[in-house]
């Protein structure tokens, strides 16, 4: 049954849930079948493309997407401000003090911005019924300190043609090389690149 329809949005229950499911992660086959609709495979990604076109979704899409914004103080300067913490960021913050990688729930969200993924491989021992299970290997990937740079760089202009001005007195003024060279000083020698550091628990 497609269930009744909300009067202030015109969806059926079921189009609703769609969309608050869509909200989640933009996937829209996933958010389909999590809503209860029962296609699959290329008939569920063809439904799921008329749903959103559907204009009483997508005017939900929009308001909801305008909602979620303004609770999570979505902005530039918050937007900045991660990309930053991503660009010079300390990833010592993300070990203990004995080197092991922290539980991801006790990492702030600025600490788990650093990260990119995560992958988790359990290790055992013996064969048949004396295998045992000795152990976790984690992998991280940390995300490209270089990219966030670069991009923090870029909204700033900092990637400009130089151009000769004259600053203070007739002097030189600092150049945006200069700045941008600061910056990677800063972050030399703490970037592991966007390879897997690995960490290994029993």
């Amino acid at each position: 049954m497609a269930g009744k329809i909300d009067p202030a949005t015109g969806l059926q229950d079921q189009q609703r849930r769609f969309a608050d499911e869509y909200l989640g992660d933009f996937n829209g086959t996933a958010a389909y079948m999590r809503a209860g609709y029962k296609a699959t495979g290329a008939a569920a990604s063809a439904a799921a493309a008329r749903l959103l076109a559907n204009p009483k979704v997508q005017a939900y899409l929009a308001s909801r997407k305008e909602e979620l914004l303004l609770s999570q103080r979505v902005d530039q300067e918050a937007v900045l401000a991660r990309l930053a913490f991503m660009a010079l960021g300390d990833i010592r913050t993300l070990f203990d003090q004995h080197g092991n990688l922290k539980p991801m729930s006790e990492l702030t969200a600025e600490e788990a911005s650093l990260v990119q993924g995560v992958e988790v491989f359990e290790e055992w021992e013996g064969r048949g019924d004396e295998r045992r299970a000795v152990g976790l290997t984690k992998k991280i990937k940390l995300v490209s300190r270089l990219d966030a740079v670069k991009t923090l760089g870029a909204h700033f202009g900092m990637f400009a043609k130089k151009v000769e001005h004259t600053g203070k007195n007739g002097g030189p003024i600092e150049s945006q090389t200069r700045i941008l060279g600061d910056v990677m000083d800063l972050i030399d020698g703490s970037d592991t690149g966007p390879g897997p550091a690995t960490s290994r628990s029993k």
